[in-house]
């Protein structure tokens, strides 16, 4: 190598360490600057907000309201920051003709709110890069051995117009206002399910059509405490994995409401008598309308006594008579419901200490779930017509049907409802949707108070069997925060096949405030 080239060299490598010290010093410079500067105060038609842009690592938008101890968080841009607006005083006129649907007015409403987003950022990046070149100019003053003397400064300065423009232009071009159809709820367990109640009203009109109005419209409602109207369609909730936690069967039935209850399986530990006389009879309380199968926890005689309540159990013998066969198909509110009950339920009244509770508990687990994946696709086939939604309690078998019925080209929409995995998520596999609402038995009795019960809600249309959004809540049962996840289906992916959503925990949800 020539002397003349590793003189290049060395000069390249002088410059490409001071643009990595420089970009450093910007980043601490913009995470300062927008510190410093500080909420920027607007006022809307319904009152002052205040808009901050904060560092943030996936860039969303979030709406707080100190005073009620709630808000949303919309995953509505990708750039490097978060845009936050929390309300600091309130119009009340004004916020009851908004919350009433005031076309005028929820317009008005939405372009202050866009001109105070664009004038916060505008606000908030000339901090940053004032408070960026200081650093620059101290770091370079304190620096004296730094050669070339200004190559600090320099390289900050191409940093700054890099950085800064390549955020604007990502949040210019990657801003979808449909993010705000499928919001994060925080805050407590009444306002957040106030929230959601509120979120089913049908959107109000708009002169431009906006997807944020109806989210708009929700807000005021429930700040202006106008009565939530009655939503259009069919809901249903979903639950499972009690794991015995009988804990959480009052703050459950809080949260729940009226609406009919789907229980996907595992509601002891072992399916002992004492867990049936204990669970049964709150369980088949939560509702007028139960159905529910079977997990691998459970036993024959957990499920009997749950029949013996009133829930309507799917797929066993717990009513059979010489004329009527295993009941598999209830309808609920017109649509069709299917329950497969789940392969290891016990069958017998003892409760013996080896009784397998998972497939790695037999001797060849991958054969045992691949026996049981290929019955439950057999199964499925042999229900006509076909059901709108499939109970199965374990998350890899409910993933393996949608699987298989979406290689086969299945078109028509079929909701696969599951849990055992204790996550909540919604995975797409073309119009097939599987909804896992998590574990609602917060983690057992010795975890109560630490973990979050976890359900979900299912919004169906009122016309057909369409499930139309997911609302994944997570409530702690003590301390009542909350976090509620609302997830528009047309909204999931709707450029992909297959894809999962997955809510961020209720620690970071709850957080935010």
């Amino acid at each position: 190598m020539s002397r003349s080239t590793r003189e290049r060299l060395r000069r390249l490598g002088r410059w490409a360490a001071l643009t990595l010290i420089a970009a450093a010093v910007v980043a601490a410079g913009f995470v300062l600057g927008w510190r410093l500067a500080g909420p920027y105060p607007v006022d809307t038609v319904i009152g002052r907000v205040a808009f901050q842009l904060h560092p943030s690592l996936r860039g969303d938008a979030e709406v707080i309201v100190p005073v009620a101890d709630w808000g949303l968080r919309a995953d509505a841009l990708d750039a490097p920051l978060r845009i936050s607006a929390e309300l600091r005083s309130l119009d009340r006129p004004a916020l009851r003709r908004v919350a009433d649907g005031s076309p005028l007015l929820l317009d008005e409403l939405e372009a202050d709110l866009a001109r105070g987003a664009r004038d916060s950022m505008v606000r908030g990046f000339a901090w940053g890069i004032g408070t960026s070149l200081v650093l620059l100019g101290i770091a370079t003053a304190l620096w004296r051995g730094l050669r070339p003397r200004w190559g600090l400064a320099a390289a900050g300065v191409a940093v700054i117009v890099v950085a800064s423009g390549a955020s604007v232009a990502l949040v210019r071009g990657t801003f979808d206002a449909r993010a705000f159809q499928s919001p994060t709820y925080f805050g407590h367990g009444e306002e957040v399910q106030r929230l959601l109640e509120v979120a089913n009203n049908p959107t109000a009109p708009s002169a431009y059509g906006s997807q944020v109005t109806s989210i708009l419209r929700s807000v005021t409602t429930v700040l202006a405490e106008v009565p939530a109207e009655e939503p259009s369609g069919r809901t249903l909730s979903l639950a499972s994995d009690f794991h015995a936690n009988a804990l959480v069967v009052n703050p459950l039935a809080e949260a729940l409401g009226d609406d009919p209850l789907l229980l996907a399986g595992d509601f002891g530990q072992r399916g002992g008598a004492a867990e049936a006389a204990l669970l049964a009879p709150r369980v088949a309380a939560l509702s007028d309308r139960v159905l529910a199968v079977s997990g691998n926890h459970d036993s024959r005689r957990v499920m009997s006594a749950l029949a013996s309540q009133g829930v309507k159990v799917l797929g066993t013998d717990t009513d059979v008579t010489d004329d009527e066969p295993a009941a598999f198909v209830a309808e609920v509110d017109g649509l069709r419901v299917a329950g497969f009950p789940d392969p290891l339920e016990w069958p017998r009244a003892s409760d013996p200490p080896e009784r397998p509770v998972t497939f790695n508990d037999l001797e060849d687990p991958e054969a045992a779930l691949e026996r049981t994946a290929a019955e439950l696709v057999r199964w499925f086939d042999s229900l006509q017509p076909p059901p709108d939604i499939v109970m199965v309690h374990q998350n890899a078998l409910a993933q393996r049907l949608a699987q298989v019925l979406h290689e086969r080209g299945k078109e028509h929409g079929l909701v696969i409802v599951t849990g055992h995995d204790h996550r909540q998520h919604i995975d797409r596999w073309g119009d097939i949707i599987v909804v896992d609402g998590g574990s609602v038995g917060a983690g057992g009795i010795f975890d109560a108070g630490r973990e979050a019960i976890g359900f979900a809600r299912l919004h169906f249309s009122a016309a057909t069997p369409a499930l139309q959004s997911v609302d994944l809540i997570a409530i702690e049962p003590f301390s009542g925060q909350a976090r509620a996840a609302r997830v528009a289906i047309r909204e999931l992916c709707p450029e992909e096949e297959r894809c999962t959503f997955e809510p961020e925990p209720l620690a970071s949800a709850a957080a935010g405030p």
